[in-house]
């Protein structure tokens, strides 16, 4: 049975573990490093500010007198600190302090002492054959349940962006609209959809995959008047919806309250009403009819081609930009004439 000793090291003893090649970062068994910008910044963060980190496990044995040792959990972790001794990154958003802009180069004496001191607690596995490594590997992550790229953004980017996106994903008309599972509102995948559409009212339609981050930097500190401009647009758009949807005929019993179709219609709804158009005093009987023969018809066997191919956007690459703006398309002809009172 492997034994295992507890004990923490300064950040000291990883660099000379490493600069003196006694550290092995990444075994074949390892993940490739996914960490992003922002994480490895906010773990500089956490180190400066002496707040623990979990443990990092390691396996270590004797080689020519000198003791050399494998990581087995806490890769990343690892190779961020290093990363930063090397200069290979400063200190930038999210992170936002005295040492802003700094790389380990740049850090004071007092700093440096600081940073190369903070102790970190290892298990370390002494002389564990290879089956005993990778068997500490898989229970170490067999049962973690890995963050999604929602909580990670939670950790990474704090602020204005976070704090808008939060409060408005618990907005109650998305309950009505049934919108959200509990499930996916316990995974934060309500928040990052509300991002969604915050980006899209402050960038115009994205692709989600590549866009988020970005406005959720840049916006750390948002202006609390441009902010609550946006927050009372969001509420505008959502009465609008109130009125298209009325009571008898509730969004979350329609296709509308599927995420796709209900980001396509949001976002619309808010290019129109920028445009000038209102539905403000008008008979919407036409336009719900419209909405209806969509909400029936919109399917992938359609015989119409447009809402077969409406139908097929929702589902394919659903959140890509492209896809997006096809659905806005159209959805914004059925629209504008009630919207601008002239024929579409």
């Amino acid at each position: 049975m492997v034994q295992w000793n507890s004990s923490p090291h300064p950040i000291s003893d990883i660099w000379d573990w490493s600069e003196t090649g006694r550290l092995e970062l990444r075994p074949d068994f390892q993940r490739r490093e996914v960490w992003s910008d922002a994480a490895r910044i906010m773990l500089i963060d956490t180190i400066f500010g002496g707040v623990p980190m979990p443990k990092v496990f390691l396996a270590s044995e004797i080689r020519s007198g000198k003791t050399h040792r494998m990581v087995i959990d806490g890769q990343q972790r690892l190779s961020a600190i290093l990363a930063f001794m090397r200069n290979e990154f400063r200190l930038g958003r999210p992170y936002t302090g005295a040492l802003e802009g700094k790389s380990f180069a740049d850090l004071s004496p007092t700093d440096t002492t600081k940073f190369l001191s903070y102790k970190i607690d290892f298990n370390e596995a002494v002389n564990p054959t290879d089956k005993e490594i990778r068997e500490v590997y898989a229970r170490v992550n067999k049962y973690t349940v890995p963050l999604n790229k929602q909580e990670l953004r939670r950790a990474d980017f704090p602020g204005g962006f976070l704090n808008v996106s939060e409060e408005l994903a618990g907005h109650p008309y998305l309950d009505t609209a049934r919108i959200f599972s509990p499930a996916q509102r316990r995974r934060y995948a309500d928040v990052e959809y509300v991002s969604e559409i915050l980006a899209a009212m402050l960038g115009g339609i994205q692709d989600r995959k590549n866009a988020l981050d970005d406005f959720y930097r840049d916006f750390t500190e948002w202006p609390k008047k441009s902010r609550q401009d946006t927050e009372r647009e969001f509420e505008s758009i959502v009465e609008i919806l109130r009125q298209l949807f009325p009571e008898s005929w509730p969004i979350g019993t329609t296709r509308f309250a599927q995420r796709a179709d209900f980001f396509s219609i949001f976002v619309c709804i808010l290019d129109l009403v920028r445009e000038g158009g209102s539905v403000e005093g008008k008979d919407l009987t036409l336009l719900q009819e419209d909405l209806r023969t969509l909400d029936e018809c919109i399917a992938p066997e359609s015989r119409i081609r447009l809402l077969s191919e409406y139908a097929i956007k929702c589902v394919s690459q659903a959140n890509s930009a492209s896809s997006r703006r096809w659905r806005h398309e159209l959805l914004k002809h059925v629209l504008s004439g009630t919207f601008h009172s002239k024929p579409p």
